[in-house]
């Protein structure tokens, strides 16, 4: 080898600029979970919203929510749910989207506004957070929204929320205090069922009224996109500007 080449790999390996390339392994969003629902009937009763799970206005804001993922730049999966307590129900959805904190009340303030709700509620996982999100998936498969409600309800489970999927029904139990961990044993025993759970933050937007809910959407919504300016638009409209 020649004094020149020999000069030459000493240089290029005392450099400081330069350094071996090392693979950066890209961290994922946590996966948020948010529920919302286009229902604005005080005291619907659990028939009435089961029908209305393939009403108009579902499908809107089916559409709306999936279309938003573009603005906050996510992959937004929903489902059309059953929201229900121990005297009424309503129809809804569960959202599953990959971000952060903000962007999850972001998105889901914007359907709160635009459907006219009292509130909305989201879940993000956290280790150390007090709240906590069950998922059951019975074993024995069943759609009989009624009965499993029924059942639930039972157990002791007040509020719930039942996703039809394929030929069964999940369920899921957001639990902000950590205080039904027995009663969701005593459920999923019950419905022969399967647990999966995870930690986090969960917390309800909006207010008693919808005037006053509004006023926080708004200033929920104002304060990420003061945060976060030149968000693009809705998958819509990019799809329209596009053609």
């Amino acid at each position: 080898m020649s004094q020149i080449l020999r000069t030459i790999l000493l240089l290029i390996f005392l450099s400081p600029g330069i350094k071996a390339q090392q693979p950066q392994t890209q961290i994922r969003e946590p996966l948020n979970y948010g529920f919302v629902s286009p229902n604005t009937r005080e005291d619907q009763k659990l028939n009435d919203a089961i029908a209305a799970m393939s009403s108009n206005g579902e499908a809107v804001i089916l559409k709306r929510a999936r279309d938003l993922g573009c603005v906050v730049r996510t992959k937004v999966t929903v489902f059309k749910s059953l929201g229900s307590w121990s005297d009424g129900a309503e129809q809804a959805l569960v959202l599953r989207m990959r971000s952060d904190e903000a962007s999850v009340r972001y998105l889901l303030s914007r359907l709160g506004r635009d459907a006219n709700q009292k509130s909305v509620l989201y879940f993000h996982p956290k280790s150390s957070g007090i709240a906590r999100i069950y998922l059951l998936k019975p074993q024995r498969q069943s759609t009989n929204l009624v009965q499993i409600t029924n059942t639930l309800e039972r157990a002791g489970i007040v509020f719930r929320t039942l996703v039809p999927v394929g030929g069964n029904t999940w369920i899921y139990i957001v639990d902000p205090k950590r205080e039904l961990r027995a009663k969701v044993r005593n459920a999923a025993k019950r419905l022969r069922a399967t647990v999966n759970w995870e930690n986090g933050t969960a917390e309800f937007v909006g207010a008693e009224q919808v005037s006053e809910a509004r006023e926080i959407f708004e200033r929920e919504i104002a304060d990420y996109e003061t945060k976060n300016p030149k968000l693009p638009p809705t998958c819509d409209v990019q799809n329209r500007n596009a053609q």
